[in-house]
């Protein structure tokens, strides 16, 4: 006899009259832990057990057919559809989500922006507003996202949380997905230990000339809300900070440059931020080949000093483990190159401070843990895909197949076997 399996609906109305119930009575809480009792780490608990990337996590949305096809059928629109949102034995009603990612969008697979309290005010899951559901679309391995963050965060730059998960849609499964931490207020308090600041997201203008961080004038027009889109103090986001910073780094002599930048950009985080976008060959970053792109720009509270936060890694590893770690840097004309790297690197002091920060990637890519010849890299990008591979394999919804899938699997192998001494060998040839 086969079980009798509720529907997302029912499960979700039969989960909310045990959860009231279940308020009602005395919590009693285990004693086992403050005895000692146990080995190993504690399971990971709120945000830190959803954003847990030892599992494959499930996700499952409940909502109206027609809706979620009106979705995937306007997927170029941001227009917002309510749902329930289930994951573990917690569910939440009326939750918004949206179509969302700029190339990566589909009417196939849409990727997802979810937002708690899109409906419902001050509705919150284990204390975060949204989150995002990537795609992958432009990633046949789904990783580029994960391992890039995982690298920002080894070495010691901010960089959202990222796990995989299966997604549910009404049922049915809708494909793997890559949960990705939204940069938020939530964010900023975790990882910068602050809030109250003003927070930009990079716009890429898809019909514009590529930004270099040219200098556009002192108008703070001509920098906020584009490029610069505000996400916070979206009624005063104060962008004439913005237009100093930019002068400053356009502006300046050589003799004053270091001097009036520093109130407004940490030179080593900066350069740190740089180097780890070439160390795993992302073309599509601040030091692209159209522009700077894919970042959020935080301002602290009450200072002029602005803080750089990756975004969108989906084209990292992509220029293969050769990849030269001066692109767009020396091999390109003047009148196309970063405006604010050229400024930094002709100092000779923070120029071979690049090259420092690339090699410590470089060590910590290759980093070996005992019994493993194999690198940090290479380990992570052997267990993402053990964990991952029967999910991407049943993605029926992915545009791509099972063998590009594993084909890029092979691809990044390499790039982690060979990426570190490649890049290793290069800078040692290019020290001043």
């Amino acid at each position: 006899m086969k079980p009798y399996l509720l529907s997302a609906t029912l499960f979700a109305a039969v989960l909310a009259v045990i959860t009231v119930a279940a308020e009602q009575r005395p919590v009693v809480r285990p004693i086992l832990p403050l005895l000692g009792v146990g080995n190993g780490p504690a399971p990971a608990t709120g945000a830190d057990a959803f954003f847990d990337d030892g599992v494959v996590q499930e996700i499952r949305l409940s909502m109206n057919a027609k809706d979620f096809q009106t979705l995937k059928d306007n997927y170029l629109d941001n227009t917002y559809y309510p749902t329930n949102f289930m994951w573990r034995d917690q569910v939440l009603r009326n939750v918004g989500i949206r179509s969302r990612g700029t190339g990566s969008r589909s009417g196939v697979k849409p990727g997802l922006r979810v937002d708690f309290d899109r409906y419902t005010s001050g509705q919150t899951f284990l204390g975060l507003k949204s989150f995002v559901l990537r795609n992958n679309t432009q990633d046949p391995s789904n990783m580029h996202e994960r391992l890039s963050m995982l690298m920002f965060r080894r070495m010691g730059e901010p960089g959202p949380r990222e796990a995989h998960t299966k997604l549910f849609v009404n049922d049915q499964y809708a494909g793997l997905f890559t949960i990705v931490e939204s940069v938020d207020k939530v964010f900023l308090k975790r990882s910068l230990g602050e809030d109250g600041g003003y927070l930009y997201k990079y716009d890429y203008p898809i019909d514009g000339a590529p930004y270099r961080f040219e200098d556009k004038g002192s108008d703070p027009a001509l920098y906020v809300p584009l490029p610069f889109k505000p996400e916070t103090h979206e009624d005063n986001p104060k962008p004439e900070f913005v237009a100093q910073l930019i002068q400053t780094a356009n502006q300046s002599s050589d003799a004053n440059f270091r001097s009036a930048i520093a109130p407004y950009l940490d030179l080593q985080k900066f350069l740190r931020h740089v180097a780890v976008e070439v160390f795993v060959g992302d073309y599509d970053g601040f030091i692209g080949n159209y522009g700077i792109n894919n970042f959020y720009f935080y301002r602290f509270d009450n200072q002029k000093l602005f803080q750089f936060i990756p975004w969108d890694k989906s084209e990292a590893f992509k220029a293969g483990p050769t990849s030269s770690v001066f692109h767009n840097i020396s091999d390109v004309p003047d009148s196309v190159k970063n405006r604010l790297m050229t400024r930094v690197l002709s100092y000779p002091d923070l120029y071979n401070q690049f090259l420092d920060l690339l090699i410590g990637c470089a060590q910590s890519a290759s980093e070996l843990t005992a019994g493993d010849a194999r690198g940090w890299l290479e380990r992570e990008v052997q267990k993402e895909y053990d964990q991952i591979r029967d999910a991407a394999h049943a993605d029926t919804e992915k545009p791509y197949s099972n063998d590009s899938f594993e084909a890029e699997i092979q691809n990044l192998l390499d790039f982690a076997r060979r990426r570190s001494g490649i890049v290793t060998q290069e800078v040692n040839g290019a020290r001043h």
